[in-house]
């Protein structure tokens, strides 16, 4: 047994080389700690605590590791993402984006709508990009009939792709960037359907598709995002601005989106893509 001083709240103060160490049941390999400590297995314990400590490496300064902690300058992270950046450093993925991601996020100008941004990722299917951008989802239509033009200038012709709600404020073809000021999107997350550019999760996004819509894939910066309306679960998330990449035909599995994907395997190029914007 390695010498530890526990308390009531699960707070643990372990002696290493005659240094305390401390950690709580927040630490993400909170139960393998508590087993270290109990069998005296001090190398693994060593091991799990500084699982992050790659970080510091990397970050430049930016990000750092202490106890268990990942912190962002003197600011530390909430539970969540520091939980999804162990999990990929231990899984040998790009843990790079996940910081990249962050330092996106923590450009956005809100502080209620990132820690609101943390429910929204917790959902499976919503990969990251190497450049630290989000990804998700988007149910639109196709517009038939006569062209006309959409808010921001855009040519909207027969077969098009369209947002649902509207049919006409935003063309959602493949590469198009929907946007509004983000003082006209709606920041109060217990309104459900408000003024925004909506971004889901798949399967909220197929539910709002329906038989007559398709799915498509988008990627935006956490720095616009603005709400997550709690209607739903938290299942979808309003934003100021995103690209649409593609049309999606399943989840996403993989924690880390590679722009260089294969056309045949996920996306349909005949197909488009639109986001929803609400009461304009």
């Amino acid at each position: 047994m390695i010498p530890h001083i526990k308390t009531n709240d699960n707070h643990w103060t372990v002696v290493v080389d005659s240094q305390p160490v401390h950690f709580d049941a927040q630490h993400p390999e909170y139960h393998g700690l508590v087993e270290c400590v109990m069998s005296g297995d001090l190398a693994e314990f060593d091991k799990l605590i500084n699982v992050g400590m790659v970080i510091d490496n990397w970050s430049d300064g930016n990000f750092h590791f202490k106890n268990g902690y990942l912190y962002f300058g003197d600011e530390q992270i909430a539970h969540q993402p520091t939980e999804r950046i162990i999990s990929l450093i231990k899984n040998g993925y790009d843990y790079e984006a996940m910081l990249n991601y962050l330092t996106n996020l923590y450009d956005n100008v809100s502080k209620r709508a990132v820690d609101e941004s943390y429910n929204w990722c917790a959902h499976k299917g919503l990969p990251i990009t190497p450049d630290g951008y989000l990804m998700g989802y988007k149910g639109v239509v196709r517009h038939f009939g006569s062209s006309f033009v959409d808010k921001l200038g855009n040519e909207v012709k027969d077969g098009d792709l369209v947002d649902k709600y509207t049919r006409k404020t935003f063309r959602n073809n493949i590469g198009d960037s929907p946007r509004m000021p983000r003082r006209q999107v709606c920041d109060d997350h217990t309104l459900g359907c408000k003024a925004g550019l909506h971004v889901g999760t798949y399967n909220y996004a197929c539910g709002w598709a329906g038989d007559d819509g398709c799915v498509v894939l988008v990627k935006f910066n956490p720095a616009n995002i603005v709400s997550v309306p709690s209607d739903c679960s938290c299942q979808k998330i309003r934003v100021s601005e995103y690209t649409v990449i593609g049309v999606a035909r399943e989840e996403l599995e993989e924690p880390i989106y590679d722009d260089d994907f294969d056309d045949d395997d996920d996306f349909d190029d005949d197909d488009d893509d639109d986001f929803e914007d609400i009461d304009f």
